[in-house]
């Protein structure tokens, strides 16, 4: 660790990674600092999918374009980190697919629809339920694999990634960034951004920044199963199960569209709901053809999701956009940033946004899929995912 740093990064996810990544092209000393293992937030937690703007077009039309780009540059940026599975069935009663049918054709998302023959290979839906089944283009990706590009990337770039090091607040004098406080005392650094997920509020209350009210996280309970599916599925009527199969193979992960959000302040133990897993497992088990999904050895976990609230929050509260906030702006301290991805497909926008207005530069969107780093280099640093690591817990 260095005495002084151009930029710290606090926090070690896909947001983070990317930040630091892109400041160490600018010939800067950079340092990411991550109070547990990389990666050991949201990213490895969640479905693994980078959004080409079909699951928003009708909810959130704002983040379509976006996530289109995203989509072709994370493909261009990762291509060792991405499934070859592209295939999403996106299945609902016949209006609400009309209507999504409508809006990708406004947005020039490509999709197109399913044979009832295909469905009924994988589905074994009750003859009450009308279904329509339109396939769209979604990337999965091996959220494991691309931590440690990234992490390989910034080691080799000189970053120093700094793990098991908790920043408790910003230190700030005379309206100026002075460095991070850590249980060792004050890292200096003329610039922080902080990319700290649901641990972001914590660390803003704790440096007196009025963005920290600003900011909301939620709870989402998702699931892992041992099986495989050939495509994602995803319902879009409320309630209905999300399901996509792992990029690194050989689990189906599952969830539901527009499941209850809970709003939390901050990170904690947070306990999964037994009458959501349960209920979950036992659609699964009505929903798929046997032998696809093993539903009876189901694991369960909840992942975050902080977003930075601007009043256009959907019927559920969720505003799932980028922000990248100047608090010299906002309150007057230079040399601060905060960056929320609001999900992992936008996370490519939120680091090149908060690379350019710190540095003046612009990048462009994707990241260059050579580089001279080496996955072995970095691979101790970085987290299990939540539905792997419980397969080291065996009884004695």
């Amino acid at each position: 660790m260095a005495d002084r740093y151009d930029f710290i990064v606090v926090g070690g996810g896909v947001a983070g990674l990317m930040t630091a990544a892109r400041l160490s092209e600018q010939d800067t000393a950079v340092a990411l600092m991550e109070g547990n293992l990389l990666g050991s937030g949201a990213t490895t937690r969640n479905h693994g999918i980078v959004h080409g703007g079909a699951l928003y077009a009708r909810w959130h039309p704002e983040v379509t374009a976006s996530c289109m780009k995203a989509q072709a540059a994370y493909g261009a940026a990762f291509p060792k980190c991405i499934s070859d599975i592209e295939k999403c069935w996106y299945i609902g009663a016949p209006e609400t697919m009309r209507q999504h049918g409508t809006l990708w054709d406004k947005h020039g998302i490509d999709h197109g629809e399913v044979d009832p023959w295909q469905v009924r290979e994988l589905l074994t839906v009750p003859d009450s339920i009308a279904l329509q089944t339109i396939a769209a283009r979604e990337l999965l990706v091996d959220t494991h694999s691309l931590i440690t590009d990234l992490a390989a990337r910034c080691v080799a770039n000189g970053v120093d990634l700094i793990v098991g090091t908790r920043v408790s607040r910003v230190v700030v004098a005379d309206q100026v960034v002075r460095g991070v406080e850590t249980a060792t005392g004050l890292v200096q650094a003329a610039n922080v951004v902080v990319c700290n997920g649901i641990g972001t509020r914590e660390v803003l209350e704790r440096s007196r920044s009025m963005i920290a009210e600003e900011l909301k996280s939620r709870l989402e309970v998702m699931m892992a199963f041992p099986g495989a599916l050939p495509c994602s599925i995803i319902g879009l009527e409320f309630g209905w199960p999300a399901l996509a199969p792992s990029a690194a193979g050989g689990v189906v992960l599952a969830s539901r569209y527009g499941a209850r959000q809970r709003f939390v302040r901050g990170p904690a133990r947070w306990p999964v709901p037994a009458t959501e897993t349960t209920e979950l497992t036992r659609e699964l088990t009505e929903w798929l053809r046997p032998g696809l999904v093993d539903c009876t050895s189901g694991v369960a976990w909840v992942c975050s999701k902080t977003e930075h609230a601007r009043g256009s929050g959907d019927q559920w509260g969720t505003e799932p956009n980028y922000a990248v906030i100047n608090h010299d702006d906002r309150e007057g301290i230079a040399g601060l940033w905060t960056v929320l991805p609001g999900k992992m497909t936008l996370a490519l926008h939120a680091s090149r946004a908060v690379v350019a207005a710190v540095t003046g530069t612009e990048q462009p969107l994707a990241l260059p899929a050579e580089h001279s780093g080496r996955p072995s280099d970095v691979f101790d640093l970085v987290d299990a995912a939540p539905w792997t690591a419980h397969q080291e817990a065996s009884p004695r």
